[in-house]
């Protein structure tokens, strides 16, 4: 059963069990695991349990929330597992057994700061400027896209070969249609970046049953995953070692998913990855319910 250690923080030192289907954490008394720290929101995050998977979710809280010293986007599911640290205000959570003896090494996960000042810019390095021009242009491009007079099929497969340009580290990606009444995947359109028409590239379908179950975007990789199965074992099956997967909503309905994977490195995807994926997925729900 997994466990919360307060490791850093005015509860240091404190321990709860990870029993149910979700542990809120937060400033309030109503949370399963208060923390008196007035850097903290009332309600912070939430660590939820899909199938055999943990994840955590900032509630939009003041301050923000980190996942390994990364910050994590508020609303959406970031997977955790024994030994990552979750940072929220001063205090610092790590998933997992504590022996009395180890040596918990927190300095590169710092937490975050009270709110920043809305008016301070940070410069941006030539290559974190590079980036936002190329996520820039393919949210044009994209746009542009779908005011063609063109099939939905011709439009998404486009938007595929956008996406391999734009984000390297994409090696399959996948647009899964979902039947809006049953709920179900009715069509997919998928490529290989070195395989030419290759409608037919695999996809785990464990992992879109979890984004269709939980309803949330999901940034995952075969190292956190660890020994899980039976999800572990199929990512092993189609040489998987990091996935994301984004539900595309029209009007608050469900009518596909937006799904990559990166099969040559753990951790392949960042936050900002995901936010790219999420703002897409919008536009190209408003495509797929027109069609």
């Amino acid at each position: 059963m997994p466990e919360l250690h307060v490791i850093e923080g005015p509860q240091k030192g404190q321990t709860i069990e990870f029993s149910g289907d979700t542990v809120f954490v937060g400033r309030s008394s109503t949370n399963d695991l208060q923390i008196f720290d007035s850097s903290i929101s009332r309600k912070h995050i939430k660590l939820f349990r899909l199938e055999n998977l943990v994840f955590v979710e900032d509630l939009k809280s003041t301050n923000g929330t980190l996942v390994n010293g990364q910050p994590i986007e508020p609303g959406e599911g970031v997977q955790v597992g024994e030994g990552d640290t979750i940072s929220l205000g001063h205090t610092t959570i790590r998933l997992g057994t504590i022996s009395e003896n180890e040596v918990i090494a927190i300095k590169d996960v710092a937490p975050p700061s009270a709110k920043k000042d809305p008016d301070a810019e940070m410069p941006l390095t030539e290559e974190r400027r590079s980036r936002t021009r190329k996520e820039l242009e393919l949210i044009c491009k994209v746009s542009e896209l779908i005011r063609e007079p063109l099939e939905i099929k011709a439009v998404l497969e486009k938007v595929l070969g956008l996406l391999f340009h734009s984000l390297p580290r994409i090696d399959r990606a996948a647009f899964i249609l979902v039947d809006k009444e049953k709920g179900k995947i009715k069509k997919y359109f998928a490529k290989s970046r070195h395989e030419q028409g290759d409608e037919t590239a695999p996809y785990s379908q464990a992992v879109v049953d979890l984004v269709l179950k939980g309803g949330k975007a999901l940034k995952m990789s075969m190292e956190t995953d660890g020994a899980m199965t039976p999800l572990s074992e199929s990512w092993e099956t189609l040489r998987i070692r990091s996935v994301m997967c984004v539900p595309m909503r029209s009007r608050s309905r469900l009518c596909g998913l937006l799904y990559v994977e990166g099969l040559r490195e753990h951790q392949a995807f960042r936050e900002e990855d995901l936010l790219l994926l999420k703002g897409l997925s919008g536009l190209l729900a408003l495509a797929i319910e027109g069609s």
